[in-house]
C-alpha cells in the first residue's frame, strides 16, 4: 500500500480525501452595471471544508476554505439579456482573493438581446492558506443584463430548475 501525506491511498483502489464544496444561487441577480458586483451562492449542495459565507454585500458571496490547499474553483452562470439597450452587451466575470482582484481572471462575454441565453462557464486554480476566500465578481455595461434563475417546470418540456450561479471548489493538491 502507498500513502502520501496528500490523502492518496493505492491498493487496488485509488482514495483522495481532499476538500470540496457545492454552492448554487436560486435568486435571479442583477445590478452590475459598470461597477463591480459580487456574486454570490445561498445554498449548499454539498461541502466538506469549503463553505459560503457572508461578504460585504451581506449575501454568501465568499467561498472560504478551511484547509490550505490548491482548488479548481469552476462556476457556471446562465446570463440573460431581457431585451432592449442595443444588439449586444459585455459581461466581464472575475475572481478575487480576500477581496483582491485576482490578475488574470478576467474573462468577458458578450451576449445580444437577439439570442438572449449565454452560459458563461469556467475554471481558475488558486492556492490558499486556511481561513482564505475567493469571490466572484461581474460587471455589464447594460442594465438589461442578469444572472437568471428559473424554477422547475412540467410543461412543456419537463426540468428541474435552473440555478443562476453554481460555483464549485475541488481540493487538488
Amino acid at each position: 500500500m502507498l500513502r502520501t501525506a496528500g490523502g492518496l491511498i493505492i491498493n487496488n483502489t485509488t482514495q483522495f480525501a481532499g476538500y470540496y464544496g457545492s454552492f448554487f444561487s436560486s435568486t435571479t441577480q442583477s445590478d452590475g452595471i459598470n461597477t463591480p458586483t459580487l456574486l454570490y451562492c445561498e445554498n449548499t449542495a454539498d461541502a466538506n471544508g469549503v463553505s459560503m459565507e457572508l461578504g460585504t454585500s451581506n449575501k454568501k458571496s465568499r467561498m472560504t476554505f478551511a484547509n490550505a490547499g490548491t482548488y479548481n474553483i469552476q462556476f457556471s452562470a446562465q446570463a440573460h439579456h431581457q431585451g432592449g439597450g442595443g444588439s449586444g452587451s459585455s459581461i466581464n466575470i472575475w475572481f478575487r482573493l480576500n477581496g483582491t482582484n485576482i490578475a488574470n481572471s478576467d474573462t468577458r462575454l458578450t451576449i445580444s438581446s437577439s439570442s438572449p441565453y449565454q452560459v458563461a462557464a469556467w475554471n481558475f486554480i488558486v492556492s490558499v492558506t486556511a481561513g482564505q476566500y475567493v469571490e466572484m465578481v461581474y460587471s455589464s455595461d447594460n442594465a438589461n443584463v442578469e444572472f437568471l434563475a428559473e424554477p422547475s417546470a412540467t410543461s412543456p418540456v419537463v426540468h428541474p430548475a435552473i440555478p443562476s450561479i453554481i460555483m464549485t471548489a475541488q481540493q487538488i493538491r
